[in-house]
């Protein structure tokens, strides 16, 4: 036995023997740079990556297995781009240790690492090629034993093609002391971090002692110390720091908190926030579950020095999985903002059941203090109280409410299904909500100004994509709401959000003495489109206008803008960013003077492009029915199409043109266009035709028989012309008047009116003129045919012009008209008249080619000179006279029948 014991014993030791001598032998003949361009096809070959290997490779055999590597890197897969690197790595383990599974390593050296981690929009990654395909799931767990670590300048980076998310660490630097499995070591780190989903850009150092047993899964982190600090959670010089010790046991699903203390100081939009978290210990196991008192605070304070302090109390808590109860949490709040002091206190008991992840806060009651002088007492109390119910794994909570506020009492409840994708339902009824109590008199408010630009495109459609994960299903009833000078009555409405549409059904509220029903909705949340269908039974917009509205009505109109001031472009951009579709129903409306009833419209609004389709009101008397679309994706443009039935002209111009120069009723039919950037410009750009019927009606501002009977100017005779401002107190009735008008470059040209009245006739291509809408300017010339008598409008009989075509001339401004008869064209029309021989022949003698040439011939002074300056029949025999005595006897005596003719002709 003893001889065979020493044989196998010989045989090993000389297997022992060759074996070192084998190691020897390779630590002195190999050299692994040798088959560096081996390695670097084979990995060609079988990955298609390249491997670049610069520095020299140094490998040590006994007693410990060794690699000293140089600067070494490999490319992407089948891609020259770099995908990890590193400057140098040192890496030695225990060769004997490996025969019992053991893997006992001296301190690992790296330095100078990169890798670039991709994960590409179908989820796989840019190593999965590097990944062994065989099934290790019988392999068996390999202890191991590493002196220490120490990693320097490391950096690593992500990107997620799908998402767009990029997050990098680099100047990565760690040291830990010895690792082994099951055992404690120290480790601390720091690095700095960068990432765009969210935005981060900030460095972080970690201490700790740490002990991992992944297969036992329990794992222990003390004494940590923990920092992260610069932009991050959307602020600027953010701090993140956590302290204290974490044992998670999950076998025993126990956890154990000591001394954890957690806080976040930085600033945020402007305003410094602090928020601590102390935990001074808590242990949660199967058997019990305790904790020492909990504390949260908050402090911040922003740019305009208003602050708020909230600070939350958990009491003690004791109990076990399925039953823990505290004794009660309560908090405290102090908010200053500008005047107004509010101070608060609440208290609940809480109770759980952690097994079944159920939460209960049975009755949290609470009140404050309100002090500020815009309330109508200067101050305000107020009290409420709550339940509230989770139960965390079936993601289902529920809770009612009942606050009490100076005049407005508020409850209801609130329901949630759904953590992730929350689904939430309410119920909110008060019976008066006081917001002049709460807010302050609207009256007192001064309007708020600020310099700030506006970070929104008004020509960019509103940002709603977070409703896509909204859910909601609720009502809203109030009795009253208050706040002055406006009460709002009887508010009903329920709101529904399904993650495709959020709508408002079964509106119903009347404001002031305006009753509104109806239904608003919103929908395609990237590109909102608002949708609505709304009654509206009577409604004053007076009452809500501007006071400085009502000056402006007053202001005189027709003026065109003035020439040196520059007139601003219109500004149609919030119209390209609106999509809608809808309808308003107005049983009776007022604007002004203006009331109107029936109104009825329907918007369409997409892109820039806008109609109102059908835009139908009843309103002066007649009624309105047509449609009006605007254009304001480039140059705005505008285009009118209305109906006008039975319409009381009169007031119509008062209100658009503050002119009522045509009186009676009548229909009017609009297809008209406009483009610009002004209203300028729109007015001289306008085009199109217009249509108007009247009856019954008078032109104001002209008496066109007294202006015949009136015109008793010698000089507006001799000068051709008898023109005269508009008087308002007199008027010309009509029975019927006719025109249409067509419109090119603002200017709108008519040669068709026709008129009748009792005095005179106007018929179709009679007249002829244009009216200047950009300028606000008129230059037409109208020709009435008198009837045979002037009486029945107060004058004379004028037989000698029954049949004449009367020129009426019509100039000046929408404001200022005027009009004249062309006296000139007059006598034209008499001289090729019956009524001039019939006058001739009353005059008789060498007079009467005098008033021939007067009325119809073109020198008006000689003729004038030779019916007033002629010699009498009986002055010739006195020589005696003188010359100018002659005349003068003379112009005396003879002239007088022929003054008398011209005055009756003329009505001097």
């Amino acid at each position: 036995m003893n001889n065979t014991l020493k044989k196998i014993l010989y045989i090993v030791g000389a297997i022992i023997g060759v074996l070192l001598l084998l190691v020897i032998y390779l630590a002195a003949t190999f050299n692994p740079n040798d088959y560096k361009s081996t390695v670097i096809q084979l990995v060609k070959d079988k990955k298609q990556r390249t491997l670049d290997i610069k520095g020299d490779i140094k490998l040590s055999f006994w007693p410990k297995i060794g690699a000293d590597l140089g600067e070494i890197s490999l490319s992407e897969h089948q891609s020259d781009k770099q995908f990890a690197a590193i400057k140098s790595a040192k890496v030695a383990l225990a060769v004997l240790p490996l025969l019992k599974k053991e893997i006992v390593v001296d301190t690992v050296y790296l330095d100078g690492a990169q890798v670039n981690v991709i994960q590409h929009a179908d989820g796989s990654f840019n190593f999965d090629d590097l990944m062994s395909k065989e099934d290790d799931s019988e392999s068996q767990q390999i202890n191991f034993d590493v002196q220490g670590i120490k990693i320097t300048n490391t950096q690593a980076g992500f990107l997620n093609e799908a998402s767009g998310a990029k997050y990098s660490v680099d100047q990565l630097n760690l040291t830990t002391g010895q690792v082994a499995l099951k055992q404690p070591f120290d480790v601390a780190t720091d690095f700095h971090v960068a990432a765009n989903q969210p935005a981060m850009d900030a460095n972080a150092s970690i201490k700790a002692n740490v002990m991992a047993d992944p297969e036992g899964k329990h794992f222990v982190v003390k004494d940590l110390d923990a920092q992260l600090k610069g932009a991050l959670l959307d602020g600027k010089d953010v701090t993140l720091s956590a302290q204290g010790s974490v044992d998670v046991d999950a076998a025993k699903t126990a956890l154990n908190l000591a001394g954890l203390k957690v806080a976040m100081q930085g600033n945020f939009a402007g305003t410094d926030r602090n928020v601590t978290l102390e935990a001074p210990a808590l242990a949660v196991n199967p058997e019990q579950i305790s904790s020492d008192k909990v504390l949260l605070a908050l402090k911040q304070k922003a740019a305009n020095g208003d602050d708020v302090t909230v600070e939350v109390a958990l009491a003690e808590i004791k109990g076990n999985q399925q039953a823990v109860e505290s004794k009660g949490i309560t908090a405290d709040v102090q908010l200053n903002a500008g005047a107004r002091k509010v101070e608060g206190h609440f208290a609940s008991p809480v109770k759980a059941n952690l097994a079944d992840m159920i939460f209960d806060v049975p009755g949290l009651a609470g009140k404050f203090d309100i002090k500020d002088p815009a309330l109508p007492n200067g101050a305000m109390q107020g009290q409420f109280k709550l339940s509230a119910n989770a139960n965390v794994k079936q993601e289902q909570a529920k809770s009612t409410f009942d606050l009490t506020l100076a005049e407005t009492r508020l409850n209801g409840d609130v329901s949630v299904a759904g953590f992730k994708t929350p689904h939430i339902g309410f119920k909110v009824h008060a019976d008066t909500l006081n917001l002049n109590a709460l807010l302050g008199n609207s009256k007192q408010k001064a309007p708020a100004t600020s310099t700030a630009k506006a970070d929104t495109k008004p020509d960019k459609p509103a940002e709603l994509s977070a409703l896509k994960t909204l859910f909601l299903d609720g009502s809203i009833n109030i009795g009253k709401i208050l706040y002055s000078p406006y009460t709002l009555t009887g508010l009903n409405v329920a709101i529904k959000a399904d993650g495709q549409k959020l709508a408002l059904q079964g509106l119903d509220v009347k404001l002031d003495d305006t009753r509104i029903q109806g239904n608003v909705g919103i929908s395609q949340f990237s590109k909102p489109l608002y949708t609505f269908d709304l009654n509206i039974d009577k409604l004053d917009l007076n009452r809500y206008l501007p006071q400085q509205t009502a000056a402006a009505e007053s202001k005189p109109a027709g003026n065109a803008p003035d020439s040196h001031s520059e007139e601003q472009p219109l500004d149609l951009s919030p119209l390209k960013a609106l999509n809608a579709q809808g309808n308003i129903r107005v049983g009776w409306l007022k604007y002004g003077k203006t009331e109107a009833k029936n109104l009825n419209i329907g918007l369409k609004s997409q892109d820039g492009l806008a109609s109102l389709d059908p835009l139908n009101v009843d309103v002066y008397q007649g009624t309105v029915r047509g449609a009006v679309k605007v254009d304001a994706r480039a140059t705005p443009s505008i285009a009118i199409n209305q109906n006008l039935q039975n319409i009381a002209v009169g007031p119509l111009l008062m209100d658009t043109i503050n002119n009522d120069m045509l009186s009676g009723n009548g229909n009017l039919k609009l297809d008209v266009t406009a483009q610009g950037n002004t209203v300028t410009a729109l007015k001289k750009s306008l085009g199109g035709l217009v249509d108007l019927r009247m009856a019954d009606g008078a032109v104001k501002g002209i008496d066109i028989a007294g202006t015949i009977r009136d015109a008793k100017s010698k000089l507006n005779v001799l000068k051709g012309q008898s023109d005269t401002a508009a008087d308002q107190s007199k008027k010309t009735d009509f029975s019927e008047l006719t025109a249409s008008f067509n419109i090119k470059n603002g200017v709108a040209h008519n040669e068709d009116l026709a008129m009748k009245a009792p005095v005179f006739r106007l018929t179709k291509g009679e007249s002829k003129g244009d009216i200047d809408i950009g300028k606000e300017q008129i230059n037409y010339v109208a020709k009435p045919t008198l009837v045979n008598s002037l009486k029945g409008q107060g004058g004379k009989e004028s037989d000698e012009l029954s049949g004449i075509g009367i020129p009426i001339k019509i100039t000046g401004t929408f404001a200022a008209p005027k009009f004249g008869i062309d006296m000139a064209a007059l006598g034209q029309a008499l001289a090729k008249s019956a009524a001039l021989d019939a006058l001739t022949d009353k005059i008789g003698g060498d007079k009467a080619g005098a008033v021939k040439s007067l009325i119809g011939g073109d020198n008006k002074a000689d003729a004038l000179k030779g019916l007033l300056n002629g010699k009498s029949s009986g002055s010739s025999t006195d020589d005696t006279k003188s010359d100018a005595a002659k005349q003068e006897s003379g112009s005396n005596t003879e002239t007088k029948p022929a003054q008398k003719a011209l005055k009756k002709l003329l009505k001097f």
